[in-house]
């Protein structure tokens, strides 16, 4: 009995598919359903014509009706009153809001990078509020190299930018090598030196003398004085390399006070002197660029008192210098950090849990950061 209600089945269907597929069932189910669209556009018509105006009045989605369906079938709107060109602008409506629809999707879904955790962009934040000088290349060189979190610079700026608010010319090409071209050969064994001139509250000179090593930018001296001599220099110069540790070259521009030294105190100490033409001051850019960077960090934001109060500050800001002030230099490194301790690349750490401690260094002129418990 089952298998013959089985046969009986089969037989139905085979039939009814058979129909369905021959060109003329075909033919008839598409006349059929083009007949049915063309009643639903004459209908959606008339529903505008009843209202009592001049122009019919359409709704929005009877708009969209008509246009996909002249854009879909042509011939099923021939009959209608409304010019292809009003059909054709209703289907681009149509068109244009499918595609602002999929663009909000997209939107939603957050394509693209994923955003930053937001305990690092408070980090970022504080470390811009704390340190309002700090630009965001010195920002992502403390995070990477002190949290041990990798960070771009453009990432810092894009979250500075959220939350708050030329190139040079090369010079001309001369005979020889430039000058940062010697540096650059030579900064593992050459240092540099020279004066900052300063005012205290009397308005009297204090001149600051700094020396720099070129290999790790590792300010060496940093004394004040008001009454600068040979003698003096070549006392701090002595103090500064005690043992076997002088450099091979020093640089140094064409100061008075600084003749006695050239032909008596470093050849002595086996140090060769390279001397700056007269009004270069960028042949010894290393130390000029320190100069501008101390004035800009401390002695713009102190009044000094007298001289012992300024080398105090001096040796306060040094210390800050050499082991917490991140260097471009260094790949963002300071002078005195090694290489080892925490690494970016192989960094662990919860996001939500990520906790900094700011380190104040001058009375909380700057800061430093480490990871806090």
């Amino acid at each position: 009995m089952l298998l013959l209600i089985g046969i009986i089945f089969g037989l139905v269907a085979g039939i009814c598919i058979g129909t369905l597929i021959t060109r003329k069932s075909r033919r008839f189910w598409q006349w059929r359903l083009g007949r049915k669209l063309q009643l639903i556009a004459a209908r959606n018509e008339m529903k505008g014509y009843r209202h009592k105006r001049k122009r019919p009045m359409l709704t929005r989605w009877q708009q969209c009706l008509l246009g996909w369906l002249h854009h879909a079938a042509p011939t099923l709107t021939r009959y209608t009153n409304f010019r292809p060109e009003t059909l054709v602008g209703w289907h681009r409506r149509l068109s244009k809001f499918n595609w602002w629809m999929k663009i909000v999707a997209g939107k939603r879904r957050a394509a693209g990078r994923p955003r930053i955790d937001a305990s690092i962009e408070k980090i970022i934040i504080d470390i811009d509020a704390d340190n309002p000088g700090y630009g965001s290349m010195r920002i992502s060189f403390m995070v990477t190299e002190q949290l041990g979190i990798k960070i771009s610079q453009t990432t810092v700026r894009n979250i500075l930018n959220r939350n708050l608010s030329r190139p040079t010319k090369p010079r001309n090409s001369v005979r020889g090598q430039h000058w940062n071209t010697f540096l650059s050969n030579h900064c593992g064994t050459m240092a540099s030196m020279d004066f900052k001139v300063t005012f205290d509250w009397r308005g009297k000179l204090l001149h600051i003398l700094n020396v720099m090593d070129h290999q790790r930018r590792e300010l060496v001296v940093c004394r004040a004085t008001y009454n600068p001599s040979s003698e003096w220099v070549a006392q701090q110069i002595r103090d500064a390399y005690p043992f076997d540790e002088a450099p091979k070259q020093m640089l140094m521009d064409h100061d008075s006070i600084f003749l006695p030294l050239v032909h008596n105190l470093l050849p002595s100490m086996g140090i060769k002197v390279f001397r700056t033409s007269v009004g270069c001051p960028w042949q010894n850019g290393v130390v000029e660029r320190f100069n501008r960077t101390l004035t800009v960090e401390l002695l713009n934001h102190i009044i000094p008192i007298s001289a012992q109060h300024t080398n105090r500050l001096l040796k306060q800001y040094m210390k800050f210098y050499n082991t917490a002030r991140p260097h471009r230099a260094n790949a963002g490194q300071s002078p005195n950090q090694q290489v080892q301790g925490i690494s970016a690349n192989e960094a662990t750490f919860m996001p939500s849990t990520l906790r900094a401690q700011a380190i104040p260094w001058l009375g909380g002129l700057h800061h430093s950061y480490r990871r806090a418990a």
